[in-house]
């Protein structure tokens, strides 16, 4: 092979390795990403974050430990009142629309909302510790 192919080949294999190692990168970061905003809607996820921040004794633990399941309770609650006025908002939406749609628009709507309905997040009792084991070192 001449100079030029092998520059070429090169300069194409290079760029074949930067897309693939820059979809990679970019998976695994939104994959970080999702995780967190996960880690938001459960207690643990806010315990995760403030314990490993703080660093606190396990004396302090004892008495930061109710504080934290309190203003859990409040978050989730507030979670499930917002979860509760998108729904009622969504219905009143759906009521008013309704009747200006033909039918093959209102299959459409339909599936909409069952997509909707399938990723609704369930209530559960936040602060119940689960009796499966938990990782105590940081997660990556």
């Amino acid at each position: 092979m001449n100079i030029k192919m092998k520059n070429t080949l090169i300069i194409i294999a290079t760029l074949i390795l930067g897309f693939v190692i820059g979809f990679l990168a970019n998976s695994r970061l939104s994959q970080i990403r999702i995780d967190n905003m996960r880690q938001e809607f459960t207690q643990r996820g806010m315990d995760y974050r403030f314990i490993r921040a703080l660093e606190p004794s396990p004396e302090q633990l004892k008495i930061i430990r109710p504080i934290l399941d309190k203003y859990n309770d409040i978050r989730m609650n507030n979670l499930q009142t917002h979860w509760e006025d998108q729904k009622q908002i969504f219905d009143d939406f759906e009521d008013e629309i309704k009747p200006y749609l033909t039918n093959q628009q209102l299959l459409k709507f339909e599936r909409i909302k069952d997509n909707l309905n399938r990723k609704k997040p369930k209530r559960k009792d936040y602060n119940k510790r689960s009796k499966r084991k938990h990782r105590n070192s940081q997660r990556n």
